[in-house]
């Protein structure tokens, strides 16, 4: 994966945390692809850096379990001669444990300041996984938001807002979405969706206005965003529907569809819209609820006389789809 344009990595950290004067207590019984925690910690101390990699992600995906990782881990992030990703793995998988904050907390908020966008990114991320228990970080937070890199500052200020709710989080990711340009745009998008989880009334209508997006892809991101944060952005997305263009109504239509069986009543109102391209998207996601959806079954028996060819062809699959399950 990565060893071929890197070799020679100098392993004397880590190993010597390994083998020489640093106890490290077994792990729980978690197991990733069959192997406990006690085995990808070893292959932390590989001379191969895809195998060290691999050990990270491997930790990570135990998550708590894999507490015993924790000081290879932190040895593997402040090596600066250690390979970009696999340090960037380890910030990750410091996050995904959630473990020993009073250590891990200091570093990762160090290498906010790394000149590598991956170990920067990761371990931005961890520290919002840390939560409350990540406060100790703020202020370095708070000062890395002046980094050039708008998706790095997408990833802090979605941080600061689970560590410490701070008032720059939100602004930062609404005029993030506004820009409409770039990864960091739609990383803002998914961001606030996390969020709008949460915080639905403070969050939601940020993701609303990016509906409205000539941004085909934001728009996109926005209406997935919003569909993902359940029902407590409904009345918004409600809202959605009854207002705006033609184009941020089928936005808003999709972010029901993603909702799945709570946008039901919406997709049946947005059946009646004025634009054929509402009423279509309306349709189909219907048919894709299936049997959730066979409150729907009337509308979409109406649907089927559309004056829109495509509409009734939409309505006739979905109501194929509803009786089929």
């Amino acid at each position: 994966m990565f060893s071929a344009w890197f070799a020679g990595t100098r392993r004397v950290p880590l190993v010597a945390a390994l083998a020489c004067g640093v106890l490290i207590p077994r792990a729980e019984t978690q197991t990733y692809r069959g192997r406990a925690a006690e085995q990808w910690i070893a292959d932390l101390a590989s001379g191969d850096l895809d195998q060290r990699w691999y050990a990270a992600h491997g930790l990570a995906q135990i998550g708590p379990g894999a507490a015993a990782a924790v000081g290879p881990l932190l040895a593997i992030l402040a090596d600066r001669a250690e390979f970009e990703y696999v340090r960037a793995a380890a910030a990750f998988a410091l996050g995904r444990i959630g473990a020993d904050p009073d250590r891990v907390v200091p570093l990762l908020a160090e290498t906010l300041s790394s000149d590598l966008a991956s170990v920067r990114r990761n371990s931005a991320r961890a520290l919002g996984r840390f939560g409350r228990e990540a406060q100790p970080a703020v202020e370095r937070m708070i000062d890395a938001l002046d980094r050039e890199d708008a998706v790095f500052r997408v990833e802090l200020a979605e941080a600061l807002w689970h560590v410490a709710r701070h008032p720059r989080a939100l602004p930062l990711l609404a005029e993030q979405v506004r820009r409409e340009a770039g990864p960091a745009a739609l990383e803002a998008a998914e961001a606030l969706g996390r969020l709008a989880e949460r915080s639905p009334e403070a969050i939601a209508p940020l993701l609303v206005q990016a509906l409205d997006s000539e941004n085909g892809d934001l728009a996109r991101s926005a209406a997935q965003a919003l569909g993902r944060a359940g029902r407590g952005v409904l009345p918004h997305v409600a809202a959605a529907l009854q207002s705006g263009q033609p184009a941020a109504r089928r936005r808003a239509a999709e972010a029901l569809v993603w909702m799945g069986q709570p946008g039901t009543a919406g997709l049946i109102a947005a059946l009646s819209d004025p634009a054929a391209a509402v009423r279509r998207t309306a349709a189909r996601g219907l048919g894709r609820l299936g049997r959730a959806a066979r409150e729907a079954e009337p509308a979409l028996l109406r649907a089927a006389s559309d004056p829109d060819p495509t509409v009734r062809g939409a309505a006739a699959a979905a109501l194929r789809q509803i009786s089929s399950g």
